[in-house]
């Protein structure tokens, strides 16, 4: 049977401390002279980096700055989208964690779909701040109005350029840094986990996982060493190079299922629930989840990734976020889809 493989992230990627130093030129590659900022309020509280960011456009100006909040609401995806229409940009810029950069994905969309342009969105150059890896993917996730999360999926949502710079992560939480990294663990294993052939993305996932168990208790150890940050930036880029089905598998969409809904953040939701959605897995394909504990240290990749998130200090009980059986059985109950509701809601209960 013949398979095929569509590489699916950024065409630029740029990485390293002082990484920074290429946005004016992509700026200038891009034509993006005048862009809106997507960033958080941490990061615009902080100022410092922000302004280092400013300070790296080169001939380019930011006339519109945007503040996105965790999930990316869609009230304030509304409100960029005005803001940026009213600023009159011709590309966006996004600097911060998933959230911003989603919110960033669609504002571009929506203004190239404003200026006729179907073919593609405005350019989009994003600077990550976390390990949760939205910037290499097709798709953007948002919190509706009632509070659920929800998505857009189109190719035009692709970005085009990507700067890893650690030295821009120092302001980064290291609980949140630490969290995103098992978001990326999250990716590397679902992705390798996904039906279908897929050789390219697996050995690069498997790479990625060993890195991230190398270097994510180095993180720890050492918050302000910008190389040990450089090699989880890059262990978390290895893992998501298939992120359609990396995103859609089993924990991700638990995650998704109580994430916004009740204020639990993405990387937090991986560490509840991938070692258990793991384990499920195991009993349906347990000679490719044995692979993946062979790159995880002992051939256990459920305990094995349930340790590190121990070791890393990261939370491990649905129940510590308020959550009970009642909330659980309705979110098995809405999910549907490949696996009966009662199976899902086992696997949360597990978590609990």
């Amino acid at each position: 049977m013949p398979w095929a493989f569509g590489y699916a992230n950024p065409r630029a990627i740029h990485w390293g401390p002082g990484a920074l130093t290429q946005l004016a030129p992509e700026l200038k590659r891009l034509q993006m002279n005048r862009v809106a900022l997507f960033t958080n309020r941490s990061l615009l509280n902080e100022g410092r980096l922000v302004e280092r960011v400013r300070g790296a456009l080169g001939e380019a100006e930011a006339p519109a700055t945007v503040v996105i909040s965790q999930h990316a609401p869609q009230t304030e995806i509304d409100a960029a989208l005005e803001q940026a229409t009213e600023a009159g940009v011709d590309g966006v810029l996004s600097f911060g964690g998933g959230s911003a950069i989603d919110a960033a994905k669609i504002v571009s969309v929506k203004l190239a779909d404003r200026r006729g342009l179907a073919y593609r969105g405005l350019p989009h150059i994003a600077i990550p701040t976390t390990l949760s890896v939205a910037e290499l993917a097709g798709g953007a996730g948002f919190t509706n109005e009632a509070g659920d999360k929800a998505g857009m999926r189109d190719v035009r949502l692709l970005l085009d350029a990507v700067i890893y710079d650690a030295d821009l992560t120092l302001a980064t939480p290291m609980a949140l840094w630490l969290s995103t990294g098992i978001r990326a663990m999250d990716h590397g294993v679902e992705g390798f986990l996904a039906e279908g052939e897929h050789p390219f993305s697996d050995t690069l996932a498997l790479e990625g996982i060993r890195r991230l168990f190398a270097s994510l208790p180095r993180a720890m150890a050492a918050p302000a060493d910008v190389d040990v940050r450089t090699e989880n930036q890059l262990a978390a880029w290895f893992t998501f190079t298939l992120p359609g089905l990396s995103a859609g598998g089993l924990s991700h969409v638990m995650g998704k299922q109580i994430g916004a809904r009740h204020g639990i953040p993405h990387g937090v939701t991986s560490c509840l629930l991938l070692p258990h959605a793991l384990r499920f897995l195991a009993e349906r394909m347990p000679e490719r989840v044995a692979k993946l504990g062979e790159a995880t240290g002992s051939g256990d990749a459920a305990g094995d990734i349930q340790r590190l998130i121990a070791t890393l200090g990261l939370p491990q009980h649905i129940a510590d976020y308020g959550l009970g059986e009642p909330e659980l059985r309705r979110a098995s109950s809405e999910l549907g889809g490949t696996y009966p509701s009662a199976e899902l809601l086992r696997v949360y209960l597990e978590a609990l």
